[in-house]
């Protein structure tokens, strides 16, 4: 039962120490510490704090201190009192968390970037976008991503994006994969949110893929798998308007919102 005792949140010595006891019964420091084959000091501490929790009782034979272990409904006793305890400090939290919110970002200075490299650091970006709170906004060649983590995006990142009902508009470069990505992924009752443009790769050929949310800008060149994450609000709100700037004169709008 030592593994299960630690997952309770006792020491592999405590464990050694409680069970020991269990067997013993009512027993001396030196029993223990023979029993379990540890040194008599760690036993000692060990003893002193399950007596403070009430998991052993101090007793005297004479003047010989003993050891008496509690019935081990102590141990369920306890863990109600974590919960209560856990209880309490969740509402704590929840009452202090937008004020502490508040002075974090108050104390924001400067640009804060964030680089990233390999399909690892691309999965981290994508669950980074999933936390956004914000219409997401995507300029890419949805290709080369496809390319680079498609897996990914089709086991993991869409299926929680269409779960959260996450709002988007993209500005693909104009591929039969950018439609065909578009038709199969977003086209069906039940998925995000989402228009979609697309720019003929003659005019933007590009090897980019920038994604605008919340105060953040994500650049991602899938060719060599480098990316960065740009966290600042002039950065962001400087390229909402270059991103609308372009989707106005994209034509017309593919939408699924009506499914």
């Amino acid at each position: 039962m030592l593994p299960e005792l630690q997952q309770l949140g006792f020491t592999r010595n405590e464990a050694n120490v409680y069970l020991a006891a269990l067997k013993l019964g009512k027993c001396s420091v030196q029993q223990l510490a023979t029993s379990t084959g540890l040194n008599r000091v760690t036993v000692h501490g060990i003893v002193e704090k399950f007596e403070g929790l009430q998991i052993f009782l101090r007793t005297y034979d004479g003047k010989r201190r003993r050891v008496t272990p509690v019935d081990p409904s102590r141990l369920q006793f306890l863990l109600r009192k974590e919960e209560e305890q856990l209880g309490t400090k969740k509402a704590v939290l929840e009452n202090i968390f937008p004020a502490l919110q508040e002075m974090f970002a108050k104390n924001q200075r400067g640009l804060e970037v964030l680089t990233f490299q390999g399909e690892e650091g691309y999965r981290r970006i994508c669950e980074d976008v999933l936390l956004s709170k914000t219409e997401i906004l995507e300029y890419a060649n949805i290709d080369l991503l496809t390319k680079a983590i498609g897996g990914y995006i089709q086991t993991n990142y869409l299926p929680t994006k269409h779960k959260l009902g996450l709002k988007a508009k993209f500005l693909f470069v104009d591929t039969p994969g950018a439609r065909r990505y578009i038709q199969d992924n977003y086209m069906h009752p039940h998925r995000a949110p989402m228009e979609a443009k697309f720019i003929d790769h003659k005019v933007f050929d590009i090897d980019t893929y920038l994604v605008i949310y919340d105060e953040k800008v994500a650049l991602l060149t899938p060719s060599n798998m480098h990316a960065v994450i740009i966290k600042d609000k002039a950065v962001s709100d400087s390229l909402r308007p270059f991103f609308f700037f372009l989707w106005e004169r994209a034509g017309e709008a593919l939408s699924n919102k009506n499914l």
